[in-house]
């Protein structure tokens, strides 16, 4: 990847991944798990580099690549619809804290995969990266009520899934 990129540049890239590739993989890993991140990862950003010399300068850089990196889980999901889930959970956000913290977390966990890939990207946007619902909505190319929507009903599967299995919130 030396050549120009018709006016993107490889040191602009280079700045986006290093600044992005974390968020970008928390969102990929969120939506889809761990087992293809990597390819999932690489396959993101090939579509950023594509398509930075054509990124407005004044628009949201990050808005912009969380809309790419969910496009792509989301795509992946569609295409995987019959791939079990089970065999990953995500990581969740929360620093230490002891055993109890760690059993919430798992809890957490497993209730995502309850979750449709729609409500996972969304709770990911809005309540991981803590993204407003318009943020989420533009990063999504979704109207804002389809993210509330989809937030509400995430939240209320969680709500009862998380009333199962005791965790108070």
């Amino acid at each position: 990847m030396t050549q120009n990129n018709n006016g993107g540049g490889q040191d602009r890239f280079r700045a986006v991944y290093e600044r992005h590739a974390p968020l970008v993989r928390a969102v990929l890993y969120n939506i889809c798990g761990g087992e293809h991140l990597d390819d999932l990862v690489q396959e993101t950003f090939i579509k950023i580099w594509k398509g930075l010399p054509g990124f407005k300068e004044n628009a949201n850089i990050k808005t912009w690549i969380y809309r790419i990196a969910t496009n792509t889980a989301l795509d992946w999901c569609r295409k995987n619809a019959s791939a079990k889930m089970e065999h990953w959970l995500p990581d969740v956000p929360g620093g230490e804290g002891g055993e109890a913290n760690a059993i919430h977390r798992d809890i957490v966990k497993k209730c995502l995969l309850r979750l449709s890939p729609e409500q996972r990207a969304v709770v990911t946007l809005c309540v991981f990266e803590e993204l407003t619902v318009k943020e989420a909505a533009t990063a999504l190319g979704l109207p804002e009520g389809t993210v509330k929507s989809r937030l509400h009903y995430a939240r209320a599967e969680m709500g009862k899934f998380f009333q199962v299995n005791g965790v108070t919130v």
